[in-house]
């Protein structure tokens, strides 16, 4: 399912139409559904909009759902809809791989399939580094923290993390 990856895929309209939906669900989710507060997000902004041309862009969060890419990236300002701009992210393989519909439909939004647990030296690895010789941005979602009854008063006081992809 590679092709579908493909930028020139159907001459990007698929993928065009993917990103503008889930970045319009990920905006009403952040901006509506919910209170959301961003922390330098103006910088990641001007990275994302304003790097050089050929400069690559990678980020590595945290996550506690499979829902936090792409739903963080709707705070206000963010150029969710351009298919241009929107990361590459690596996304677990046993999750949103699961048949060619679900791959096709990952693939135009940008997704890299990992499987977790086989280490680093995995063929779609190579197509992040790829991605990142281009120029590109990728994201990563390397730990899951398991928070239970962590947080009071808005403070996490623990945190048990697992390296693990989106």
């Amino acid at each position: 399912m590679d092709w579908a990856a493909r930028a020139n895929h159907m001459g990007g309209i698929p993928r065009k139409m993917v990103i503008m939906a889930v970045g319009a669900f990920a905006k009403a989710e952040a901006n509506l559904l919910n209170s959301t507060t961003v922390h330098n997000g103006d910088t990641l902004i001007r990275l994302v909009r304003s790097r050089p041309p050929g400069v690559p862009l990678l980020t590595v969060s945290n996550h506690m759902s499979t829902l936090d890419d792409p739903v963080m990236w709707g705070f206000k300002g963010f150029p969710t809809m351009d298919a241009k701009l929107v990361r590459w992210v690596l996304a677990a393989e046993d999750i949103c791989f699961k048949n060619k519909v679900l791959s096709y439909f990952f693939r135009l939004g940008k997704c890299i399939p990992i499987t977790r647990g086989a280490g680093i030296y995995q063929q779609h690895m190579n197509e992040a580094l790829d991605r990142l010789s281009d120029g590109e941005w990728v994201a990563g979602f390397m730990f899951e923290g398991e928070m239970g009854n962590c947080v009071q008063n808005g403070h996490i006081l623990c945190v048990r993390f697992k390296l693990h992809v989106m």
